[in-house]
């Protein structure tokens, strides 16, 4: 630590001002950066003061770390911040900072010989850390040997443990000593859509998101999900208690709680624990609750020397949500842009802090180089000689996972708006050779841009293909294959699929059944508005629906059922600039179906089942999917209906995707009524409902089918099926109060949309999700009733704010 520090006149806007939001500030602050650090909280009132803090080899006891890359640089970052807190602990001392080097023991239930993952961590740490020790004679003979089918193997090391409500007020007012500039303010824009406000704002050249679960909000990150762990805290009365012991989660256990985890706080607390519980929000525990007194009891069994401490009477259980995410933690370069990620660190925050702040510290200072050098292109990512494939994607949620995309045959380039790259996974970058974000989107830009990165990495001609699963892209995609002479589907073909009045002309002719429909005709309302309505009401009867000819999402649609709901939708789009249809409504069971072609031919066929139709979304409804079965009485009609459809469309259908059809089958008499066509994967969690249901990955394969991989499909085998379900919850007015984990039998995927204390607003579109679940069962009758109990539930609660 310097008291003397460069300065280079660059500022670095650091949001959030936990653990890992100070950490960074310092190392950009010594680095000579100039630093602001924006955070609505402060210590004490942070997660980062629940930690246990003891420092641990990924993957930690409670850190439930990994996903294989995120656990490799773990590793990295661990021993940065082990080295780090010896060197603060012998500057500063342990009173001043709260950092305290003790011995820790790891016991198991086995010889490690038999327990291969804890072998392979034991031999990566054991030369990196003080005070290696293996076998069972360091163990305390106050330890029962048998305790829980007996202890078989242990191992001991020097493992600095931090009293994280001394170590973060002492982080706090070190980041002031060192000039870093502290303002209270809750941000909870996404980053990546406002990186030119924040940093114009702030006069800052980098922007790095430190917002723990408040990354949900700030990065888009659906992937994100809260950890609940809990401590009970005993007071150390006689320093009885002086070095840590941790016994991990067995996995063969059913024992939803069998950690052991006892460390020293400081001289006067010892924390004992091991909760760790995956989409639990709420923090109201006490040792009331079984499985909290089923953790304090195991560690009390453990160690005897606990069994006479009282509790910390002022404070007996402290809980906090640790924030992680699918891939685990999140250190990254948000590619094309001046932002950068540091959030998602479970368990682990304290354990990994310094190594990842000096991970963005790198990045940061790269970035400014080749900012500082821009003729010096990065080509080591783009082959030349291989094909390239540029995937457009502008306002959906990305539920693509490129893993199964890229080939060391093919570049990847993403090719999307600002609001695109926002929507896309953070874990996904690492598979993309390149990004570009083209402001404004569109065919223009995207031709400049595209022409741009042919000349720049020299590649080759017609060695590229033009990609897309983005709703809001299909009609682009074409058209920049039409303007560049590439393979691919024709703008002619697609506008049948973006374009729902020209879809209907296009079957004016066939025998599929469409809703009547009309244009809102603007000029002659302006001109008879009574008549007019008379006209329109007569034509498509009293109960109409109203949708933008282009839009998806349900956004802008609204149901009429009076003639006064007509006239004022009328007053009020007469002067829009949108197109609009007016469709008779139409009543019945709404239906989505998939048909993937390859070569023009059929080859796999998918149909699910809608809780309720999209648009009572928009008016705080769930909506849902479930799949249809082969053996269920409509699949049969579901898939004649969908091939007639695609066969009678004037100007074809692409021979190579997924198409995705919306019908209903009419209440009473069970006509299929067709009510769209997309040129593309399903959206929602339909496609990852057939991965897990027959193991047809829809998202990928459509981007397979357009590149021309030519991609086999082979289902899972019929015991492997799982029966698949999804319920949707739109966003609600108000501040969120509480959050409820679903209870259900099914298996479940959840992701949260929303944290505690955001301030939502009201769902305009199907695009504004606050939780998504995927249900998944062996039984048909179990997942149904499970389904119908996500669909008919409220997991949140809010309440209004009024200032």
């Amino acid at each position: 630590m310097s008291n003397r520090l460069p300065d280079n006149d660059v500022n670095i806007l650091v949001i959030g001002a936990g653990v890992s939001g100070l950490t960074t500030a310092i190392c950009l602050r010594e680095a000579g950066f100039r630093v602001v650090i924006v955070a609505d909280r402060f210590a004490p009132d942070l997660t980062s003061i629940v930690a246990g803090a003891l420092w641990e080899w990924p993957p930690a006891v409670c850190g439930s770390h990994g996903a294989p890359r995120s656990l490799e640089r773990s590793k990295e970052w661990c021993m940065t911040t082990y080295n780090k807190f010896k060197k603060i602990h012998a500057e500063f001392g342990s009173e001043e900072t709260g950092i305290y080097l003790r011995d820790a023991y790891f016991y198991f239930k086995d010889v490690l010989e038999n327990r291969p993952t804890d072998l392979r961590k034991m031999n990566e740490l054991k030369d990196k850390v003080d005070g290696f020790e293996r076998g069972l004679q360091i163990v305390k003979e106050t330890i029962d040997l048998s305790f829980k089918g007996g202890i078989k193997d242990a191992y001991k090391h020097m493992a600095p443990a931090t009293n994280t409500d001394v170590y973060m007020k002492w982080l706090l007012q070190y980041v002031k000593d060192i000039g870093c500039e502290i303002i209270q303010e809750k941000i909870t824009v996404n980053v990546v859509q406002n990186e030119q406000e924040l940093l114009r704002r702030f006069n800052a050249k980098a922007i790095v998101n430190c917002a723990g679960l408040g990354s949900i909000a700030t990065t888009g990150d659906t992937s994100m999900y809260p950890l609940r762990g809990a401590l009970v805290r005993v007071k150390n009365l006689g320093k009885v208690v002086t070095e840590a012991h941790c016994i991990s989660h067995e996995e063969s256990s059913a024992n939803e709680q069998d950690i052991v985890y006892i460390v020293p706080k400081g001289d006067d607390l010892v924390v004992l624990g091991g909760l760790t519980q995956q989409d639990q929000w709420s923090t109201d525990l006490s040792l009331e609750v079984p499985i909290i007194r089923q953790m304090y009891d195991g560690c009390l069994e453990f160690l005897q020397e606990l069994r006479e401490l009282p509790l910390d009477e002022k404070e007996p259980v402290r809980t906090g949500l640790r924030p992680l995410t699918e891939e685990n933690v999140c250190v990254e370069r948000v590619l094309n842009t001046h932002v950068f990620y540091n959030y998602g660190h479970g368990g682990s925050g304290v354990t990994l802090s310094w190594g990842c702040s000096q991970e963005i510290l790198q990045l940061v200072q790269e970035m400014l180089r080749e900012e500082a050098n821009p003729v010096a292109l990065d080509s080591s990512k783009i082959d030349s000689n291989k094909q390239t494939v540029f995937v457009l994607h502008d306002m959906l949620p990305s539920k693509t996972d490129f893993r199964h995309i890229r080939s060391d045959k093919r570049n990847l380039v993403l090719l999307c708006s600002r609001e695109g790259l926002s929507k896309v996974i953070p874990s996904q970058y690492q598979h993309l050779d390149l990004v570009r974000i083209v402001e404004p989107y569109n065919l223009q830009n995207l031709l400049q841009t595209y022409q741009q990165i042919k000349t720049d990495y020299k590649l080759l001609d017609n060695n590229y293909r033009i990609v897309t699963n983005d709703e809001y892209s299909v009609l682009l995609a074409a058209q920049l294959r039409e303007a560049l002479n590439l393979v691919g589907d024709r703008p002619r073909m697609i506008r049948q699929f973006t374009d729902k009045s020209y879809l209907k002309s296009a079957l004016k002719n066939s025998l599929i059944r469409v809703p009547k429909y009309l244009i809102f005709a603007q000029h002659q309302y302006r001109k008879e508005p009574v008549s007019y309505l008379k006209f329109v009401l007569e034509e498509l009867g009293n109960h109409i629906f109203i949708k933008p000819v282009i839009r998806s999402g349900s956004e802008k649609t609204r149901r009429i059922h009076t003639v006064d709901d007509l006239k004022a939708w009328c007053d009020s789009n007469v002067d829009s600039d949108e197109e609009f249809e007016f469709n008779e409504f139409i009543r019945g069971q709404l239906y989505n179906t998939s048909v993937v072609m390859k070569n023009g031919q059929p080859c796999y066929f998918a149909a699910c089942k809608h809780y309720r139709p999209n648009d009572e979304f928009i008016y705080g409804h769930q909506i849902g999917n479930i799949v249809v079965r082969e053996e269920d009485p409509e699949f049969q009609k579901l898939w004649q209906f969908s091939i007639d459809t695609l066969q009678s469309l004037e100007h074809s259908y692409p021979k190579n995707a997924v198409l995705n059809i919306d019908l209903f089958l009419q209440e009473g008499s069970e006509e299929p009524i067709l009510m769209g066509v997309a040129a593309r994967s399903p959206g929602g969690l339909v496609s990852r409902m057939f991965d897990i249901y027959q193991g047809v990955r829809l998202n990928e394969l459509h981007l397979q089918l357009q590149i021309g991989d030519s991609p086999d499909i082979i289902l899972k085998d019929r015991n492997e099926w799982k029966y698949s379900a999804s319920s949707i919850h739109p966003k609600q007015d108000g501040v969120i109060t509480a959050i409820e984990k679903p209870i259900l039998e099914s298996d479940m995927e959840v992701s949260w949309q929303i944290y505690l204390e955001e301030r939502l607003k009201v769902s305009q579109s199907t695009r504004d999700v606050a939780i998504a679940i995927l249900l998944s069962y062996h039984d048909f009758s179990t997942l149904q009733g499970d389904y119908e109990v996500a669909n008919s539930t409220n997991f949140y609660n809010t309440k209004k704010d009024f200032f």
